[in-house]
């Protein structure tokens, strides 16, 4: 192709007529406009081909193989390069426009490839819409002419896509030299001469398609193409469909293009070392270079025994995600609220992260503790109730204790008068989240998501079926559900505990079953757009959906801050163990002590553990202790911290048997402003009475 463009369209003709192609008719002036990107040197200018003028590229962006030569690799938010007004080639009566692309998503609403409009009045815009329709737009008698495809374009995959237009005659529309649609016009086009032309972007901010609900969360938004494009050439008369057939077939079938597989970032496979750790997770070349992140962006909590890990990442907002055997993940809600002119406030809603952080508190071999601060916003970044004076707003800190059985805790604390009397809140959301490729069904069985009490009594509930039915969704069994397992397709399935006395509610809102038997939403995760919902049409992005959502107890404190509390975990499948494991956390046995100056503090529900305290004396001394377990309240591993215990480690015997440090018996020191803690973790499972002694070393 670079040999042809040399020669010019005569050459190239002359050369498809060799290769056993008869031209119609004989060869007509070659483009007025084309864009090659060959010179991959010339870094954010790409020189016209066919008029010499040099244009700018705005944004991110990267030089990718073409179908000749190199092409352009657009990031989907921010990649545009710009014709000014004054040197765009004029057109009249007639023209056509051609272009290789490879979508590596559908775009969030019409795309142009390249268009010259001025105020949604005037021009024409040929582009790719948001379900991968692709076509020409003109402006004729005040209105938008629009010829549009009935065929889509193929992900991930080089097309030769082609439209024409001649003035009260018609706009045809080509795919690899295929006419593919023909919509008769009647008048002449109105163009913007006075507006730039534009690759890949359209010239102001547009909603998104397929907006949840009524939009009031919704703004307009910049984006850009999403993918590779290369050859864009413009001709000021109308090519018929031999000499487009022509072009198409000149071109080497070319190789598949440069476009990575996109998988959510967990960091390394299998099992860890137990504890928390700062990293930099990669996602994609063109979505990660709009980040101005450092090397300890994100946090991965990782587990000694499993390859579970727990990921906060800045595609999630933060907002932690568990990563299952295989790969798949479950994410959950953060603090939400909402009002009638504005859409949710939510965590969701900051795409950039401007109001949400992550911070390692503690990790040792006994545990891990992550602090997610962030303030819901909605897509306006407007806080929710901000005070004139001191505008804060509605903050809320989230604490993450995480453990060595693959359990975490969740404490999320907020302040009642910022929330405000009476206003709306939800807590907690089950969200899957379905990488590029997948839909619902993909990650979910079926009997999706298997509800369970303390007695241990269950219940699964499936889709489609009987979850058609919202009425019972409202009805749930058995009695007084307070823990759920989603039934991935992976071996480990996720579980959460809640408080007795939560309500739970499974979620069957929202169904569109031309796309899944489930919900589907693509404006978060890893979306930039200002949008609080948007339906996914195709599984071409990250997208998400929500199987249930649960109110947990709510606790008041006499600092006017309000916490709640529940646990995470994995296990193979939902079975009566999980009940105990709620009810040693529920309804935690009391913990008698003895000896070594060490007073109780009591068994704190939101860290899962048992709180000490040791005085100023008696530091080598024994802690003695007993856990007065029984059916009720069994002990399903412990966890202890002792504040002032000291720089010394520990001994432990359980029921006078020593268990050595290691696996079943772990601990870490803390270091505080005044002094040293100890936290201790320790394998033991019981419906009796347990003792234990730990000592000094």
């Amino acid at each position: 192709m670079r040999a042809f463009r040399s020669l010019g369209l005569s050459a190239l003709l002359l050369a498809a007529s060799a290769a056993g192609f008869s031209p119609a008719r004989a060869p007509q002036p070659g483009p007025v406009a084309r864009w090659n990107f060959d010179d991959a040197s010339a870094g954010a200018v790409v020189v016209d081909a066919a008029s010499g003028a040099k244009d700018a590229i705005r944004g991110h962006f990267k030089y990718a193989p073409g179908v000749s030569g190199t092409a352009l690799r657009f990031d989907g938010y921010t990649t545009c390069l710009v014709r000014k007004a004054r040197q765009a080639p004029r057109l009249a009566d007639e023209f056509t426009v051609e272009a290789w692309v490879a979508p590596a998503a559908l775009p969030w609403g019409w795309c142009p490839v390249l268009s010259q409009e001025a105020n949604g009045l005037s021009g024409f815009s040929f582009g790719v819409g948001p379900e991968g329709e692709f076509g020409l737009k003109v402006s004729v008698r005040g209105a938008w002419a629009a010829g549009l495809s009935p065929v889509k374009l193929p992900l991930r995959t080089w097309s030769h896509i082609a439209a024409s237009f001649r003035a009260d005659d018609a706009i045809r529309v080509y795919l690899d030299g295929r006419e593919v649609a023909a919509i008769p016009v009647a008048g002449k086009a109105a163009y913007a001469g006075g507006a730039d032309l534009l690759v890949g972007m359209n010239p102001d901010k547009r909603l998104p398609s397929h907006i949840v609900g009524a939009g009031a969360g919704t703004v307009p938004a910049w984006y850009a193409f999403d993918g590779i494009i290369d050859e864009i050439a413009v001709y000021d008369r109308t090519l018929g469909a031999d000499e487009l057939a022509r072009l198409h077939a000149a071109v080497p079938i070319p190789a598949a293009p440069a476009l990575p597989a996109r998988l959510l970032p967990s960091g390394p496979q299998g099992p860890g070392r137990f504890g928390a750790f700062y990293t930099k997770l990669a996602y994609d070349d063109g979505w990660d270079a709009l980040w101005p992140a450092g090397p300890a962006a994100d946090i991965v909590v990782e587990f000694d025994d499993s390859p579970v890990r727990v990921v906060f990442w800045r595609g999630t907002r933060y907002g932690p995600a568990w990563v299952m055997d295989n790969g798949q993940w479950m994410a959950d809600q953060s603090f939400e609220t909402w009002d009638g002119t504005e859409g949710c406030y939510e965590h969701m809603e900051d795409p950039r992260c401007l109001y949400s952080s992550v911070r390692i508190l503690e990790s040792t071999e006994a545990r891990a503790v992550v602090h997610w601060r962030y303030a819901p916003v909605n897509s306006r970044n407007h806080l929710w109730r901000a005070d004139d004076t001191a505008g804060w707003g509605l903050w809320v800190d989230e604490y993450y204790y995480f453990y060595p059985d693959r359990t975490a805790v969740r404490k999320m604390v907020w302040a009642a008068d910022a929330l405000g009397m009476g206003s709306p809140s939800e807590l907690q959301e089950t969200i899957p989240l379905c990488e590029p490729g997948q839909n619902a069904e993909d990650i979910l069985n079926p009997d999706a998501l298997t509800l369970l009490n303390l007695k241990g009594e269950s219940r699964t509930y499936s889709w489609p079926g009987e979850m058609d039915n919202p009425s019972k969704s409202r009805n749930l069994q058995p009695e007084s559900p307070n823990i759920q397992v989603v039934n991935l397709k992976s071996k480990l399935k996720p579980f959460i505990v809640f408080e007795p006395g939560c309500r739970m509610t499974v979620y069957v809102g929202r169904v569109r079953k031309a796309v899944a038997d489930f919900p589907a939403y693509n404006h978060w995760p890893v979306s930039l757009l200002p949008t609080d919902g948007r339906y996914a049409v195709a599984p071409d992005r990250v997208s998400s959906f929500s199987i249930s959502y649960t109110d947990p107890p709510r606790h008041p404190e006499k600092d006017g801050t309000v916490w709640a509390s529940w646990i995470y975990g994995v296990a193979e499948k939902a079975d009566p163990g999980l009940a105990a494991i709620g009810r040693s956390w529920a309804k935690a046995p009391e913990l008698r002590v003895a000896g070594g100056g060490i007073a109780s503090r009591g068994y704190d529900l939101s860290q899962r553990a048992y709180v000490l305290d040791r005085s100023g004396s008696g530091r080598s001394a024994a802690l003695e202790g007993e856990l007065a377990a029984s059916g009720d309240s069994p002990v399903e591993n412990v966890a202890l911290v002792i504040k002032n215990w000291g720089e010394s480690g520990a001994v432990l015997a359980l029921d006078g048997k020593a268990v050595p440090r290691g696996r079943d018996f772990r601990f870490g020191s803390v270091r505080t402003l005044e002094g040293t803690d100890l936290v201790v973790w320790f394998k033991a499972r019981s419906i009796k009475p347990l003792s234990f002694v730990l000592t000094p070393r």
